[in-house]
């Protein structure tokens, strides 16, 4: 076993850098690949992907130096809509900058653990690395093209025709990896079908660090004695079911419940339709932004319910959110469809699970934990424990330091 010092290169597109809101997992191993002796290069993208804005180079490289891992940002041309001809052209330039850079690396890293997607990004790195017989670990953070499916306005047979050359290409991608990490079972079951020469297949969850979650977790917010709050954070697209939730607050509402409200911490591309609808409806709901993460925190631990809001069709299976929700203690209503996480939630005892698309059920469900203070209790101890027992990043990554450490080919 190799336990000598590593030259380790992360390759991740989309990964969110110190300083910025939000979390990726690819900034925490490399600072603790870096903390443990490890050479570590965090390849990534002068552009942040999540609020379609250019990083600002001055400040990354002051950041930077206070880091002891290095940063590497390739240029790439950006986009404001997730599916366009805009954002193909902008993969397709930082690709281009990839593999110049890949070509002109002076010494071989010994290890490259590399992000998928983007998908020509990894297909680039998983060709060099058997080139050079590098070995190559990918984590599956989505699987592409299956996760677009949702944002494209056509029958599904149609768009499974649309996308079948895209799936092939994601099989070819997938069979270069010689070791395969994912954030849930789902994903990397997805890989195993088309590669079953990887050395280990590892499912680690995006996680949440406790130590950083309680540290911030009892900081004081404004929340009204009587109100019983309903809570989403992520992103406000296609694949998130928002529209249902409004409904049945809405519906709940209308009963007389009108302390509920639906609190919504993000933004994107649909947030203009939902306010809309909000506004027709008289829901309740506060549309509140993008927070940081320590910002988020204590709103979510004083919530009473987490909305996990997930539309028919969506391929997320268990998200860095689900962490979140777990470590707050909260009961979750689920409307994923995917079934890794619908059997967590039932046999975990962490909350409770409905259609996506039926409000009047879901209304139902809310009204039964807003009348039943035990349920919800005994729904949000198991969440708790469940968070410290398998969502925890300081105990559960150092599954995936001590692969890259003993990677061969």
């Amino acid at each position: 076993m190799l336990t000598n010092s590593r030259e380790i290169l992360l390759v991740a597109p989309f990964t969110i850098l110190p300083g910025e809101k939000g979390f990726n997992r690819f900034t925490y191993i490399a600072d603790k690949l870096s903390s443990k002796g490890h050479r570590v290069t965090l390849l990534t993208s002068n552009f942040k992907h999540s609020d379609k804005k250019f990083r600002d180079n001055a400040k990354i490289e002051m950041i930077s130096k206070s880091l002891k891992y290095k940063i590497v940002m390739l240029e790439e041309l950006g986009y404001q809509k997730n599916i366009g001809i805009d954002r193909i052209q902008s993969h397709r330039q930082f690709s281009k900058q990839l593999a110049f850079y890949l070509k002109n690396i002076k010494h071989n890293p010994d290890v490259i653990y590399c992000a998928y997607p983007m998908m020509d990004a990894a297909f680039i790195v998983g060709k060099y690395a058997k080139k050079f017989e590098i070995p190559f670990v990918m984590d599956i953070q989505d699987v592409w093209p299956e996760a677009v499916k949702n944002a494209i306005p056509l029958p599904e047979i149609l768009v499974d025709a649309l996308l079948y050359p895209l799936t092939i290409y994601a099989n070819k991608i997938y069979s270069l990896a010689d070791y395969v990490v994912g954030v849930s079972k789902s994903y990397v079951q997805r890989v195993k079908k088309v590669n079953l020469d990887a050395r280990s297949y590892l499912p680690i969850f995006i996680g949440t660090d406790l130590g950083v979650f309680d540290r911030y977790k009892d900081n004081p917010v404004n929340k009204e004695p009587n109100e019983f709050w309903i809570t989403y954070i992520g992103t406000i697209s296609y694949s998130y079911d928002l529209e249902t939730v409004i409904r049945a607050v809405s519906i709940l509402k209308d009963k007389g419940f009108t302390n509920i409200v639906f609190k919504v911490f993000g933004s994107g591309p649909l947030q203009a339709k939902f306010e809309n609808l909000a506004n027709q409806l008289g829901a309740p709901v506060d549309f509140m932004g993008h927070f940081t993460y320590e910002e988020m925190i204590p709103y979510l631990v004083k919530s009473d319910i987490a909305a996990n809001a997930i539309s028919k069709g969506a391929q997320q299976s268990i998200t860095n959110k689900i962490g979140d929700f777990l470590s707050a203690g909260l009961p979750i209503l689920n409307s994923s469809l995917n079934k890794e996480f619908m059997d967590m939630v039932t046999s975990e005892n962490i909350g409770l699970n409905y259609n996506p698309g039926d409000a009047v059920k879901l209304a139902a469900l809310i009204e039964q934990l807003y009348t039943n203070k035990g349920l919800r209790a005994a729904y949000g101890e198991n969440a708790r424990r469940l968070a410290e027992e398998k969502f925890d990043r300081r105990h559960s990554y150092k599954e995936i330091y001590s692969l890259i450490e003993r990677a061969t080919v």
